[in-house]
């Protein structure tokens, strides 16, 4: 061998050397995995699939940055392609620390989740990864659209859609629904009782998830929640029903916005999705059906307490929007037979207390109401993030943070608004709104028949549901 052909094979040698100890490891992104809070709905897992698989996992030599802001990594693990932990998963799952005010955003329409979201996975400056003899210096993972997948508490909920009549005008409308039925209340043979939440004008859409983590509705899933609510057999828990329709509940036939004073174009379609659902489920407790909603749902939930009176059990309107100018004294009248728990910031600008919940809730006084409260906030609050004051339309957060726990006196006289609870009664003894709805039971003789629950004129349920259904910590097929 002469010179040049050593001298050749010695550079091959060496660059396989170097090449062999320091290299770009390839990772494919998969799913992120998003949390919603109070104010703000954040990406706190990153899924991706590395080219080999990994023997060590180290948080810290890990550098990940979504959307532009550097995150922090506090955990990573083996998993599946959906980010459930797996000992012999060829996935790693890298959890996130919190970053504050970090929303995922929506779609300029907000009828979707905007798909465009940027995800980049490296490593941090001077760190290394190795595996068996190889070292790694580099890691090129990245994608302009994370949000095209992602995982959160809404995957434990059914979903499926609801075509009927609609109001004011001929043809129909399409609400979307979503469903939180765990197992172990599912498989019980006892009734149980049914919390339905309408969304605020912000949160009406095509994707009924976006209902569910936009205003922290999956907080009515969580433990914490469920736990103030028993069923027939004495468990603990309820079923969750989330409706969506395809823009605003206040919105009427001819597409203005009102406020009590003409019906919603979803008024009767609402009805019979929920007959629907209750007459599919034969499991619920029909006299434990339990509404509310916020903003524009809060109107809505107002507008089918006076259209069915006794249907619902309780209602839990929240800031909501129906002016009690277009509540007449007849209706006031009515209303004043139900059981009714408002809450509201007294700072809300959006929709302002004086004229919605306030003056309902002092002429019902007036009209002799025997079970209705009012809890009255200075403001709102954060208790995700202690010390951070949200707007004063935000009060569903201290409803989805179950701090609403005392009422204002029962009386026409002024409100004091109390950050601590809402007020200074407790009604009924209660601990909170939630036990306080628990609690809430329809007689026979108050418990109207559901208008049907078939098909109804003009329209027909699709609803289509998973073959599984799980809960937090539970088991079930998510999609």
């Amino acid at each position: 061998m002469n010179k040049i052909s050593i001298l050749t094979a010695a550079v091959a040698v060496c660059a396989a050397a170097l090449s062999a100890s320091a290299q770009t490891l390839k990772m494919e992104p998969s799913v992120v995995g998003v949390t919603t809070y109070e104010a703000s709905t954040i990406v706190n897992l990153v899924v991706v699939k590395p080219e080999i698989k990994l023997d060590v996992l180290d948080p810290s030599v890990f550098a990940v940055n979504t959307n532009g802001t550097d995150r922090n990594v506090i955990s990573v693990y083996p998993s599946d392609s959906r980010g459930a932990f797996n000992p012999e998963g060829e996935y790693i799952a890298l959890g996130l620390e919190k970053a504050n005010g970090r929303g995922i955003g929506l779609t300029k329409n907000g009828s979707v989740w905007r798909e465009e979201y940027n995800l980049t996975v490296g490593l941090k400056k001077g760190k290394t990864l190795k595996v068996g003899k190889q070292k790694f210096t580099a890691i090129e993972c990245s994608t302009d659209k994370a949000m095209k997948d992602f995982v959160s508490e809404a995957d434990y909920f059914n979903k499926g859609s609801f075509t009927g009549k609609a109001t004011g005008k001929v043809g129909n409308e399409t609400l979307t629904w979503a469903a939180y039925e765990p197992w172990s209340l599912k498989g019980d043979g006892k009734a149980n009782p049914l919390v339905i939440w309408l969304h605020g004008g912000g949160e009406g859409g095509l994707d009924v998830s976006i209902t569910l983590l936009g205003n922290e509705v999956v907080s009515l899933i969580r433990p914490q929640i469920q736990n103030h609510f028993t069923t027939e057999g004495g468990s603990n828990g309820a079923y969750v029903l989330s409706v969506q329709c395809p823009q605003a509940w206040m919105r009427t036939a001819t597409g203005t916005s009102t406020r009590g004073d003409y019906p919603s174009v979803y008024s009767d379609v609402l009805k019979s999705c929920i007959d629907w659902y209750v007459t599919q489920n034969p499991d619920v407790d029909r006299n434990r059906i339990y509404l509310g909603g916020c903003s524009n749902g809060g109107y809505m939930t107002m507008n089918m307490l006076i259209r069915h009176p006794k249907y619902f059990a309780a209602a839990f309107p929240t800031c909501e929007a129906y002016a009690s100018a277009n509540i007449s004294d007849v209706q006031i009248q009515q209303l004043a037979e139900e059981n009714i728990w408002i809450v509201q910031s007294f700072d809300d600008t959006t929709v302002r207390p004086a004229e919605y919940c306030i003056a309902t809730f002092q002429r019902l006084m007036k009209a002799g109401a025997k079970n209705v409260w009012m809890s009255m906030f200075e403001n709102v609050q954060a208790l995700d993030n202690p010390g951070q004051r949200l707007m004063g339309h935000f009060s569903w957060a201290l409803l989805f943070n179950d701090a609403v726990t005392l009422s204002q006196e029962q009386t026409d006289g002024d409100v004091k608004p109390n950050n601590n609870g809402g007020g200074t009664v407790a009604p009924q003894g209660h601990a909170n709104i939630y036990e306080w709805m628990n609690a809430q039971v329809l007689t026979a003789a108050e418990q109207p028949a559901p208008q049907g629950g078939q098909r109804p004129q003009g329209g027909a349920p699709n609803g289509q549901r998973p073959a599984g259904q799980g809960g937090p910590g539970g088991q079930g097929q998510r999609r």
